[in-house]
């Protein structure tokens, strides 16, 4: 990845979507089994690699043995999850918080990091994943009257856009279905409501989805595959099934012991 990132030209390598081509589908940076959630950068960045894969003409996205072996959102819940938006258009605003929500984004008073959403009367700022910048719509009544990015610390507006991708910000989608599907198969934590995440939650994926996915899911029928070092990936593959294993075991007897 840092090879091709210094190669490509710049707008490719670090741009924004309409001209970035290179992106990475990385693994966690800390277990789910630990009751802790990835930092949201991480998050984001497995995110954009799973749009542009299904968007984009010529994506490269880079990755390593162990995401792809474990399971991810389904592509059928990633689709439906996006929203697109353009200036102009009429928007529920109440309908669209409560979509930020159950996506994942986060409420605060000022959007500094992607999954940050902000309202202020008929303003909303939001830090999409797929974007190097946040995004503030403008709304007249309910009418998008404007699509700016903006500086996270003058919190100026900057650049007009005429439309806006908002992707999830995370993986679990906290629809009322997914909920009460989680809920009838495992023990969530009681302080889950509606729409709210909770740390840890990643390590509950296969609870709020009928059948999950995996990465090839989101490659393109024409798309291909290059192995760096396939001996390399078979070896691999094994120690990190093992290492998984292991950890699980030990989360499940931590749980045991506890109850």
């Amino acid at each position: 990845y840092r090879e091709l990132e210094f190669f490509l030209p710049d707008v490719q390598a670090q741009g924004e979507p309409d001209e970035r081509r290179l992106y990475d589908f990385p693994i966690y940076d800390i277990s789910p089994l630990k009751g802790l959630s990835p930092h949201r950068d991480v998050i984001s960045r497995r995110l954009q690699a799973l749009y542009v894969l299904m968007s984009q003409k010529k994506p490269v996205v880079v990755t390593s043995t162990e995401a792809l072996l474990l399971r991810i959102i389904p592509k059928e819940a990633m689709m439906k999850a996006l929203e697109y938006l353009q200036v102009g258009e009429e928007v529920n605003r109440e309908r669209l918080v409560q979509k930020l929500e159950a996506n994942g984004y986060q409420r605060s008073s000022l959007v500094e990091e992607r999954g940050d959403y902000s309202v202020r009367g008929g303003v909303i700022d939001l830090f999409p994943p797929l974007y190097t910048h946040p995004v503030r719509l403008e709304f007249w009544g309910d009418q998008v009257e404007s699509i700016r990015h903006f500086e996270t610390l003058g919190q100026r507006s900057t650049k007009s856009l005429k439309e806006v991708i908002l992707l999830p910000a995370n993986e679990i989608i906290m629809e009322k279905e997914n909920i009460q599907r989680a809920r009838s198969l495992g023990r969530l934590p009681t302080q889950v409501k509606e729409m709210s995440g909770f740390p840890g939650q990643e390590a509950w994926l296969n609870h709020f989805y009928e059948r999950l996915g995996i990465l090839f899911d989101y490659l393109p029928s024409n798309g291909f595959l290059v192995l760096i070092d396939p001996f390399q990936i078979e070896k691999e593959t094994t120690l990190f099934a093992e290492r998984f294993q292991k950890e699980t075991e030990k989360c499940f007897l931590e749980a045991e012991e506890k109850e």
